[in-house]
């Protein structure tokens, strides 16, 4: 077997759990990887900017056979983020699992596509580690996630590059200061 088998069973299992009455009136769906580190704070201010009433889905932005008619996809592992109606929407459409074990954020790509639901890229979410990217571009960002935890300390990530200081702000302040970044 892969290590690379997907979830897609799994994911479309935690999707329809948010349309239950188990989760009622919930906005936001955020679907991360176990080795995904995510700065919520931030998550929520850059969420701000977007309407949950219409379809949105948010994370960073990846394709496959773009060049031969594919497809986009927000990747998995840098976090998934979905408004209720993208969600009613991707379900009401009978999109399912090819397999339990597909790629499940390429499915949800494809599915995405077929409906002409956009993907929108925010550069803020990482698939890969800090060190996997150039020094510039993260230092010119407030970086909302960052996956994998393979020869790292996540604490000491955490702490470097996702950690605020939010208890000596006012509300006021850590917004303004987190948009500006954002």
């Amino acid at each position: 077997m892969s290590p690379f088998i997907g979830h897609c069973g799994k994911t479309f299992a935690i999707l329809q759990r948010f349309l239950s009455s188990a989760v009622p009136n919930t906005m936001w769906l955020v679907i991360v990887d176990d080795d995904t580190l995510i700065s919520l704070p931030r998550l929520r201010v850059l969420l701000s900017c977007y309407d949950p009433s219409v379809p949105v889905c948010l994370g960073e932005r990846y394709g496959y056979g773009l060049s031969q008619g594919g497809y986009s996809y927000i990747t998995g592992g840098g976090g998934m983020v979905f408004s209720r109606e993208a969600v009613v929407r991707l379900l009401n459409s009978g999109c399912k699992c090819y397999s339990n074990d597909a790629p499940d954020d390429m499915v949800l790509g494809m599915c995405l596509n077929a409906l002409g639901l956009p993907i929108t890229h925010s550069p803020l979410f990482h698939q890969a580690r800090p060190e996997d990217y150039a020094k510039d571009l993260l230092a010119h960002q407030a970086p909302i996630s960052f996956h994998k935890h393979w020869n790292i300390d996540p604490v000491a990530v955490f702490n470097k590059w996702l950690r605020d200081d939010w208890r000596t702000k006012t509300s006021g302040e850590r917004n303004e200061r987190s948009k500006t970044e954002l």
